[in-house]
């Protein structure tokens, strides 16, 4: 398995970076790594420098000069890869330039079987030939031959159809792995055309349909089932945006597929969705990175600390605010930056609706529904900073002033902000609690006497968000 890669001059890293893995524990989810970030942010480049190592001595892989940052050394690439027993293999361009490549092991130039971790990266785009010729491929000759650095930006899913045969000889192994993603027995063969072609057939409600007919999404599912079903404990397996085309519930089926596989195998996922981000795998051991472009263009990477992934555990334990950390405060992995935090789900309902009351649209994305309460502000701040989010406004009640205080200490690069009142509407008086004035009225309508503050409250934040 791959403990790290140290990626340098490759694209948009002109700047080295190291990003470390996962490795499985045997519990659920423990063998992941999710890679976040915008587009253009280095997220396939991390795979595209993975799937280099997927190589023989004697077929080296070569970078082209638009791969070559001229940043770095005259336009030079620098990978290192990092196994789990320690091993350092490395491949650089040429000093005297160009793209030809040099092999060292531990730092010795290499001539003998080149042999690090494999890496069975899927594609983005994963268009398929529906016509194909007939080929069957193991999955060791497939990563060496098919996936190495040559295809890493191809249209299409070079020699899939090799791997269809593959799956039809082992359909014993293939076809409960696909069941356990569409929820049902599909029924298919590999059917031969006239002229010699071949092409898949499936039977649905006694109807035929030829491959060219199969949905995008099904046709994802297949690959992703593929990269699995013949692995085995100890694998690395890559795959770059596992989302396309599938509909949330498969999303949903796929990322539980993809936990159990990574309780003893290396999974590497760069998405752009929150259903393939599971925050028990990250209790368990799964790591999370952001990557962002900086003001230089260069790849900055961002991973979580070991004190978030134990705030986490507190979050996903809390029975009273369930809400905290769910499917719209996972949007939080996705967002550029400009982020707005405040203490409850009502503060983010009633600062929208003041927004709308003095016409002051906040140039901001609130976190979620807020963090769960003020005493959980510090912990999802200690996230966003761990993420990289570089402009952060947080709105504390009236009576929060010392939070306020201590939080702009220890988070200097962030801003923070009271409203006059002890909360953000009007609450009356229950048992072991008193009434409370806020800004809005019980049915959130804003008060006159705090149209000005909130004005200016509104106007700062949107310029410490866009400063």
């Amino acid at each position: 398995m791959v403990k790290s890669i140290y990626i340098h001059g490759l694209r948009g890293f002109g700047e080295a970076r190291t990003i470390e893995f996962a490795m499985p524990n045997g519990q659920a989810g423990s063998g992941i790594t999710f890679i976040v970030g915008g587009n253009n942010s280095g997220k396939t480049t991390i795979l595209e420098a993975l799937r280099s190592f997927n190589c023989y001595t004697h077929n080296k892989p070569s970078f082209s000069e638009r791969k070559r940052n001229k940043k770095c050394e005259q336009g030079k690439v620098h990978l290192k890869m990092i196994s789990d027993d320690n091993t350092c293999y490395s491949i650089d361009t040429a000093d005297r330039g160009g793209s030809p490549t040099t092999l060292t092991l531990n730092g010795e130039p290499f001539g003998g079987e080149w042999n690090p971790p494999t890496v069975f990266a899927l594609q983005s785009r994963r268009f398929v030939e529906y016509e194909f010729h007939h080929n069957n491929m193991n999955r060791f000759d497939y990563i060496r031959n098919q996936q190495w650095n040559h295809y890493n930006r191809s249209a299409i899913l070079s020699e899939f159809s090799s791997r269809l045969f593959r799956m039809y000889e082992h359909k014993e192994d293939f076809d409960p792995i696909l069941r356990s993603v569409i929820g049902y027995d599909l029924e298919w063969t590999i059917e031969q055309n006239d002229n010699g072609t071949y092409y898949l057939k499936l039977i649905l409600g006694g109807c035929e349909h030829s491959s060219e007919g199969l949905g995008d999404g099904i046709w994802s599912i297949f690959t992703i089932c593929d990269a699995l079903y013949d692995s085995n404990p100890g694998d690395t397996i890559a795959i770059d945006e596992p989302e396309l085309s599938l509909h949330p519930a498969y999303q949903k089926k796929t990322m539980d597929l993809l936990n159990r596989y990574s309780a003893d195998r290396q999974i590497i996922i760069n998405t752009h969705s929150p259903y393939f981000i599971d925050l028990c795998s990250i209790i368990n051991g799964a790591y999370l990175y952001r990557t962002v472009k900086n003001h230089n263009g260069d790849i900055d990477t961002f991973g979580l600390s070991e004190e978030s992934r134990e705030n986490l555990r507190g979050f996903l334990t809390d029975i009273n605010q369930p809400h905290t950390l769910g499917t719209e405060a996972k949007e939080i992995f996705f967002l550029e930056d400009k982020i707005i935090l405040v203490e409850g789900q009502e503060d983010v309902i009633m600062y929208k609706l003041a927004s709308e009351s003095v016409e002051i649209p906040l140039c901001g994305t609130f976190f979620g529904w807020g963090a769960g309460g003020a005493p959980k502000i510090p912990k999802v701040l200690r996230l966003l900073q761990d993420l990289g989010y570089a402009k952060v406004a947080v709105i504390f009640d009236g009576d929060k002033i010392s939070d306020k205080e201590e939080l702009s200490q220890t988070y200097p690069q962030y801003n923070f902000f009271n409203i006059s009142t002890d909360d953000v509407r009007d609450k009356k008086a229950i048992v072991n609690r008193p009434a409370k004035s806020g800004i809005m009225t019980i049915k959130g309508k804003l008060k006159d006497e705090h149209q000005d503050e909130i004005r200016s409250l509104f106007v700062s934040i949107n310029e410490s968000l866009s400063n």
